[in-house]
């Protein structure tokens, strides 16, 4: 009766660790079947991403990725605001306009702007407008994107070639085929514009009077809600292994990637040929986190704009444990 018993116990014991690990390896699998959703608008910063895609590096770190397609950031803003997506890359203004907004979402790591030359913004005067030097522009019209990016950029290249808020005149045209061709046609005699649609109107006789190249001006930023980081932190952790290999691969040869700026992010065959005439460059650094008195120079310029109701704080959009 002893070795029955005995050999009772010992069949349980099998069967429970059995169970014990078919429900781990469904545990598994039920994780590995919740993808990271991220939120991707056809521009150079997201190159990394449709790199890591490409090469299969999400896929070697372990991690399901959907790279979610948008055409405007406002649907993509929509989307981090319903849920529909975990995160996606975009700019500090818009990070903090949505926690303002009451959507707690996190910046992880910097996209493009680690250093000046990434993710070149540059103003640049109509054909024919005559106008090369930042001084000529005091009282002249720019058209900008209001209450964004686009409108911080300005303000900040002016202001530091000395012009006061008085001196800054803008006019309103938010879409960026719509800025191009105001300024092209001479309906505007200067515009701020990111690349690459700077760098067509440089080719089609735009002039570049300055950009922010020499100074950290304009950023973009990796961020996720914070749910997603509360639930899927090693799988965002596992994300940015990829982006960071993704981007060792595009430092080493950044000219193997054209076809996918031509496809993915719309960069005309003509901007990637003739680099030489435009400021535009393809340059990626290794993720880090943004600096704290860049998010405070965003956050001073937001509120004195009324764009937030209260002050945000470096922990209030930073998430520092996934680079860690």
């Amino acid at each position: 009766m002893l070795k029955v018993y005995k050999y009772g116990k010992l069949i349980m014991l099998t069967l429970i660790i059995a169970t014990g690990l078919i429900a781990g390896c469904a545990g598994q699998e039920e994780e590995q079947a919740d993808p990271v959703k991220f939120g991707v608008l056809p521009i150079i910063d997201n190159l990394p991403f449709w790199v890591a895609q490409e090469k299969g590096y999400f896929e070697d770190e372990g991690v399901q990725v959907d790279l979610v397609p948008f055409d405007s950031a406002m649907e993509r803003d929509s989307a981090i605001s319903a849920k529909q997506i975990d995160g996606a890359l975009g700019d500090l203004l818009a990070l903090a306009a949505m926690n303002g907004g009451g959507v707690s979402a996190k910046a992880v790591a910097l996209g493009q702007g680690v250093t000046p030359e990434e993710g070149r913004f540059a103003l640049v005067s109509a054909p024919g407008s005559g106008i090369t030097r930042p001084e000529q522009l005091k009282d002249v019209q720019i058209a900008v994107s209001l209450n964004s990016i686009i409108e911080y950029v300005t303000d900040k290249l002016l202001m530091g070639q000395g012009f006061s808020e008085e001196d800054i005149q803008k006019t309103a045209i938010p879409k960026i085929p719509a800025r191009v061709e105001a300024l092209l046609s001479g309906q505007v005699k200067a515009a701020v514009l990111p690349d690459p649609p700077a760098a067509i109107a440089e080719l089609k006789g735009a002039n570049l009077v300055m950009d922010d190249t020499t100074r950290n001006i304009s950023q973009t930023i990796i961020y996720f809600r914070q749910d997603t980081l509360d639930n899927k932190s090693e799988q965002v952790k596992a994300l940015m292994r990829a982006y960071t290999r993704a981007v060792q691969d595009i430092q080493t040869q950044p000219e193997a990637f054209d076809n996918i700026l031509m496809n993915k992010a719309r960069v005309p065959q003509e901007v990637l040929e003739q680099p030489e005439k435009t400021g535009m460059q393809v340059v990626f650094s290794a993720p880090e986190l943004p600096a704290r008195e860049d998010i405070q120079e965003v956050v001073e310029w937001m509120l004195k704009h009324e764009l937030l109701s209260k002050e945000l704080t470096y922990q209030d959009l930073v998430y520092e444990k996934v680079l860690q």
